[in-house]
C-alpha cells in the first residue's frame, strides 16, 4: 500500500500475515530491479512486528514505477541459504518453485511470470489495459521440429475486419517467450483496439513456446539452428493455416532479453526475411562475453563497444552498401544497472555502421510486466506506419 507521496516518489508498504498455526522462519520479498539481487547479493528479508503473525517491509519507489514483486515465506523445515553464489542460486530457484507466493492483499490479480511463477504488479496510475479482452479467438498448434529435435506449441492470432487479406499485405509480427504472451488476453484486447484506431495495420501476430528454461538459453543466444528451422519448418506450416509474408519489410520479430539479442541478430542475420526487430532489454552482455571468451564483468567502455561492433559486423549478412533494412527498435529499464550500458553501446553501434534505430529507456527493470507495458507502443513505432495497399 502507499502510504504517502513526496518528491515524485511513492513510499510504500508491503505486508505478510502467517497462516493460523503457521511459524516462518523469515519472509523475503523480491521487487524486480529494485531489491538487490537474490543471488548476487543477498535475498530481502521483511520484519516481524513484535510478536504478531505480520511482517512489513517499506521502501521508496518512483512515483511512476511498474514493476511486479513477490514474498517468499520459509518455514523452519526450508533448507537454509547456502554461502556460495552457484549453492545459492539453485536454493533461490528451488525455493521460488515451491514458496513464491503472491500478494493476497494485492486488489489486482496476479501474474504469472514466464515459466508460471506467481508475481503481484506495482502500476502506475496510467495504466489503461489491465481489464482489455480479446476480440479474436488465439488459435493454439503444435510444432514438432526434425531439425531441432522438439515439439512445442505455437499460438496465432489475427487482427482486423477484413480475414481475406492477401499474404503479401498482411505484417507479421513474430513474438518470442510466446508461453508467456500467450496468458496475457489484455495484450491481444490491446491490439485489437489499436488495430480498428487505425494505429496498427491488421496483422498475423505468431507466438513461440520456449519450451523450457534450459531449452531457452541454448536455442535463443544466436543459435543459426533455431531460426532456420522456424524459416524452413515453421512458417510453412503456418502458411497453410494463415496468410504469412514472405517480405522482410512486413515481419517484425520482438523478444525479450535473450529473446531481444535474438530477435535483433536474426534481423542482422535473415535481412531479406526479418527486417525489423523490437529488442526489449536485449542480453547484449553475451555477444561480449562470447567475442572475448571471457565474463562480462570484465568488459568496460570501449573494449565493449569494439567487441559489440565486430559483432555486429560479422553477424550481418545484407547488402554491405545499403543498410536501410533492418530497421530496429531497441529499449532498456532505466533500472536494469547490468543492461543500460550494453544497450546503449549497441545503440551507438548500429547507428554507425549505418542502420536505421529508435532507442528508448523506459522507467522500470528487468521484467515481464514492464516489456508488457511498452510492447505495444514498440510494435506500433515498427509497424504502424506501413502502407497496406488493397487490391
Amino acid at each position: 500500500m502507499v502510504i504517502s507521496e513526496s518528491n515524485g516518489l511513492k513510499h510504500t508498504l508491503f505486508l505478510w500475515r502467517e497462516r493460523p498455526q503457521q511459524k516462518l522462519r523469515t519472509v523475503y520479498i523480491d521487487v524486480y530491479s529494485h531489491t538487490p539481487h537474490p543471488v548476487r547479493e543477498a535475498p530481502t528479508q521483511m520484519q516481524r512486528v513484535g510478536n504478531t503473525d505480520i511482517w512489513y517491509w517499506q521502501t521508496a519507489l518512483p512515483k511512476n514505477w511498474c514493476g511486479s514483486y513477490f514474498f517468499m515465506p520459509l518455514e523452519e523445515s526450508d533448507a537454509p541459504m547456502p554461502t556460495s553464489s552457484g549453492e545459492r542460486r539453485r536454493w533461490w530457484k528451488d525455493m521460488i518453485k515451491h514458496r513464491a507466493s503472491a500478494d493476497p492483499f494485492n486488489p489486482i490479480p496476479p501474474h504469472n511470470g514466464a515459466w508460471a511463477e506467481p508475481l503481484s504488479g506495482i502500476y502506475p496510475d496510467n495504466v489503461h489495459w489491465l481489464h482489455l479482452e480479446p476480440q479474436g479467438a488465439l488459435r493454439k498448434i503444435r510444432w514438432s521440429s526434425p531439425r531441432l529435435g522438439n515439439t512445442r506449441d505455437i499460438w496465432l492470432y489475427r487482427t482486423g475486419d477484413d480475414q481475406s487479406s492477401e499474404a503479401e499485405n498482411l505484417p507479421l509480427v513474430i513474438l518470442l517467450d510466446g508461453n508467456y504472451w500467450s496468458t496475457q488476453d489484455h495484450l491481444f484486447g490491446e491490439l485489437d483496439i489499436r488495430t480498428r484506431a487505425g494505429d496498427l495495420p491488421a496483422a498475423l501476430y505468431l507466438l513461440i513456446d520456449s519450451v523450457a528454461p534450459e531449452t531457452r538459453d541454448r536455442e535463443l543466444p544466436c543459435n543459426p539452428e533455431f531460426w532456420l528451422a522456424l524459416q524452413e519448418e515453421l512458417l510453412p506450416e503456418v502458411s497453410a493455416l494463415e496468410p504469412v509474408t514472405d517480405k522482410g519489410e512486413l515481419t517484425l520479430l520482438a523478444g525479450q532479453s535473450y529473446g531481444g539479442l535474438s530477435a535483433l541478430w536474426a534481423a542482422l542475420r535473415w535481412p531479406h526475411r526479418f527486417g525489423l526487430a523490437l529488442s526489449q532489454s536485449g542480453a547484449f552482455w553475451w555477444p561480449v562475453a562470447a567475442m572475448a571468451n571471457s565474463s562480462r564483468e570484465s568488459e568496460q567502455g570501449n573494449r565493449r563497444e569494439k567487441r559489440l561492433s565486430d559483432w555486429v559486423q560479422n553477424s550481418f549478412r545484407g547488402d554491405p552498401q545499403s543498410r536501410k533494412q533492418p530497421r530496429f527498435l531497441v529499449e532498456v529499464g532505466s533500472y536494469e544497472d547490468l543492461l543500460i550500458d550494453d544497450n546503449r553501446a549497441t545503440r551507438d553501434v548500429l547507428l554507425q555502421q549505418g542502420f536505421s534505430v529508435e532507442y528508448r529507456e523506459f522507467p522500470g527493470g528487468h521484467d515481464w510486466l514492464c516489456w508488457r507495458r511498452s510492447l505495444v507502443e514498440g510494435i506500433v513505432a515498427l509497424i504502424g506506419n506501413t502502407a497496406v495497399p488493397h487490391h
